[in-house]
């Protein structure tokens, strides 16, 4: 169905509409090149289309072997580029590993996606062989992990014009188009922003078409890049990119993130949602204060999936924290649910338009089950689920306003837009607003801060994961350290107070290492019982006593201490609890194994992938581990000021890589005479505290040495 996007002119000054005039979207003038796919755009019409999925086995979320089907008939359905395909290759392989594969079929790197994930986007000649047959011949050649067609997304926005009120941030019962709406139904902003509108070092990537980043309620908030020089035609930061002053336009490959108001409505409408300045004109935003940066990959019809992992990438090496993806429609694509993944964002995503169960008919990427998605559904000012809403108790997460938003439009201007599209930013909004309040939470915190404070509706009963409407203000002013996740663990130090009448618990996130040390001792003042104690991360509340792996709760004093000695890497909690009184307490925090000699037998070194225990009475303690392995280390944790590493040194051994809190040294193991218990690596004078040394096996050789001596081992480590 064709719509008309219904454009309200705005008067500048009183910050009240005095115009009533409607302005339709004319369709993109000049000589712009327009990308054949999914959508289109026709003269004086704004057609974004929704991506209608059936129920399809392929469409699930897939296991291991899913990785390697074929193309079907909904993949065509849906789309994808002619001539390119997504490939991951195995470690150390490369588009060289396909021989004569490359010469026949014209395979050549356009682009690497991913160094990390070992991404790149291959171009082939399609007129040689079909898409069918390049997958099928690409899964069968052992350097490939798996391959897929570069698919193509679309916005999950649907233009329909409503009404001038901002409902989604105070909903007071206000009527919109004839329909009451019911007073209390929104995302009770304006509590929030009694500790917070946002700070300027938020910044936010809006992940879709191009943002009009001179309209007035923009303009200000719009991310600058502060290692680039505008203009000057060079790659200041050397990122790959030059002069992405606020990002770049991945569909155009160039640094223009505006170019038609058609074309970038999208984009404009969900930034104006998420960061719309507060001032005397148009509208606000749920965090006015903070930045967004524009990471145009989405189109006139549609973007492609290698520009959305370049898109994911690049805000990935800028250190963005959240990202708003109002977009989808492709079928399950492993590279993307890998860079997604890989990320560590928080991923905001919208849960699709088709009315369905994304459960059973899932729209990706919302619909992944990566712990970093948050997948939003939208409702209308009644409470109620959108009727074009998708829905999902595994699926989706939590619902935020999506019908009738009003919001900013190319060419100052604002609009009228329904859709899951326009639900995302509300939950993008709110979560750069508790990052805003609190900055050294992670992703996992984020995301848990806003499940677990929502306003819980009947109507989004089993509809949603967590049956409930996101809640800005709970979210900020809630009680932060009460439960899990509790704040980020900062310091080996901690003085607070407890209360055991009305602040029980104060709960502290940390990540310990396979094999870590962790010793806390806490003092507090007489007449007072608190306990402590470590949860791990299968825990999901600090009331019980689920997920507890270590504690220490004397009766009547709250003079307490344990040590655990992690069995696998993870996230733990830790919680200082008031069982009687009320009063100051005072925690130390000690991590890793103190002074003396570890062997190679030691639980407190975390050895990974393939290592062998090699008995021998010339080594220390009896024996070494060794490994010729792809991908294996051995970390350890200790807490001092020097570390020395003992090995064997032989003619099979190689080059080892030695990693000391993230500065990285080459280890050479190789001698002509076998050296048994040789110091190859010490520092010292080391900052009294946590230290990480990693030793990872690299493949390399000593010059001169046979090829096959790339041993390393392991024999003791020493710490003063």
């Amino acid at each position: 169905m064709n719509t008309r996007m219904k454009l309200i002119s705005a008067f500048v000054g009183a910050g009240f509409l005095l115009s009533t005039t409607f302005v339709y979207a004319e369709a993109p003038q000049g000589s712009h090149t327009l990308k054949k796919g999914a959508g289109y755009v026709s003269n004086h019409v704004v057609h974004i289309p929704k991506q209608t999925q059936k129920k399809a086995n392929h469409l699930f979320k897939p296991n291991l072997a899913s990785k390697h089907r074929l193309i079907s008939s909904e993949d065509v359905r849906l789309g994808y580029k002619k001539g390119e395909v997504i490939v991951k290759f195995k470690p150390n392989q490369s588009i060289k590993s396909l021989g004569l594969l490359v010469k026949e079929k014209g395979l050549k790197v356009n682009k690497v996606l991913d160094k990390n994930l070992r991404l790149q986007l291959v171009k082939f000649d399609d007129k040689k062989l079909s898409m069918k047959e390049m997958l099928r011949q690409l899964h069968a050649n052992p350097a490939i992990e798996y391959a897929e067609p570069n698919y193509i997304y679309q916005p999950t926005g649907v233009s329909d014009p409503y009404y001038s009120n901002l409902w989604g941030l105070k909903n007071t019962g206000q009527s919109i188009n004839g329909v009451t709406g019911k007073a209390g139904i929104d995302i009770n902003v304006e509590t929030a922003w009694t500790k917070t509108k946002g700070t300027t070092s938020t910044v936010v990537a809006v992940i879709d078409t191009g943002i009009d980043i001179s309209h007035p309620d923009l303009k200000d908030n719009v991310w600058i890049n502060p290692g680039e020089i505008p203009n000057d035609g060079i790659d200041n930061d050397n990122n790959g990119y030059v002069d992405d002053i606020n990002g770049w336009n991945f569909f155009d490959n160039n640094n223009r993130v505006y170019y038609y108001p058609d074309e970038d409505l999208h984009g404009t409408h969900v930034a104006g949602t998420i960061a719309g300045k507060a001032n005397t004109i148009g509208v606000i935003g749920v965090a006015p204060n903070i930045k967004v940066m524009s990471l145009k990959f989405i189109g006139p019809d549609g973007g492609y999936l290698a520009d959305a992992i370049s898109a994911i990438q690049y805000a990935k090496n800028n250190g963005i924290k959240i990202t708003n993806n109002s977009w989808g429609g492709g079928s399950y694509s492993q590279a993307l649910y890998d860079a997604i993944h890989s990320s560590q964002s928080l991923f905001v995503a919208a849960s699709g338009n088709d009315g369905v169960n994304a459960d059973s008919q899932p729209m990706y990427p919302a619909a992944y089950d990566a712990a970093n998605i948050l997948s939003v559904a939208a409702i209308d000012n009644t409470g109620n689920l959108a009727y074009f809403s998708n829905y999902g108790t595994t699926s989706v997460d939590v619902a935020a306003p999506g019908v009738s938003i009003y919001s900013t439009t190319p060419e100052n201007s604002y609009g009228y837009l329904d859709g899951t599209s326009m639900a995302t930013p509300h939950a993008t909004g709110a979560a750069a607003l508790i990052a805003s309040a609190s900055p050294s939470f992670t992703t996992a915190q984020l995301k848990d801060k806003i499940m677990k404070t929502v306003t819980k509706l009947s109507s989004l009963t089993g509809k949603v994961g967590t049956g409930g409407l996101i809640n800005a203000g709970n979210a900020i002013n809630g009680d932060t350290d009460g439960d899990i996740p509790g704040v980020p663990l900062k310091t080996t130090s901690i003085s607070s107070k407890l209360d055991a009448s009305s602040d029980k618990n104060d709960v502290y996130s940390l990540t310990l290492l396979k094999g870590e040390k962790f010793t806390v001792t806490m003092s507090g003042d007489s007449g007072t019982d608190f306990d402590v104690y470590l949860y791990n991360s299968s825990a999901k509340t600090v009331h019980s006593s689920a997920g507890i792996v270590a504690y220490s709760e004397k009766l009547n004093t709250s003079s307490e201490t344990f040590t655990y000695t992690a069995p696998s890497t993870g996230i733990y909690y830790l919680d200082f609890y008031a069982y009687k009184g009320k009063g100051k307490y005072n925690a130390s925090i000690k991590n890793g194994v103190t002074a003396g000699t570890y062997q190679d037998t030691s639980g407190n070194i975390s050895f990974t992938n393939n290592w062998k225990l090699i008995s021998n009475s010339s080594a220390s303690g009896g024996s070494y581990k060794t490994v010729n392995y792809s991908e294996a280390s051995a970390e350890f944790v200790f807490n001092g000021t020097g570390i020395t590493y003992y090995a064997l040194k032989s003619s099979t051994q190689g080059i080892a890589k030695v990693t000391l809190d993230g500065t990285a040294y080459n280890v050479d193991l190789w001698s002509s005479n076998t050296q048994y218990k040789t110091s190859v690596f010490s520092k010292t004078g080391l900052k009294a505290g946590r230290h990480v040394l990693k030793i990872e096996w690299t493949g390399k050789t000593h010059s001169g040495a046979k090829k096959t001596a790339t041993n390393i081992n392991v024999d003791s480590l020493l710490v003063k």
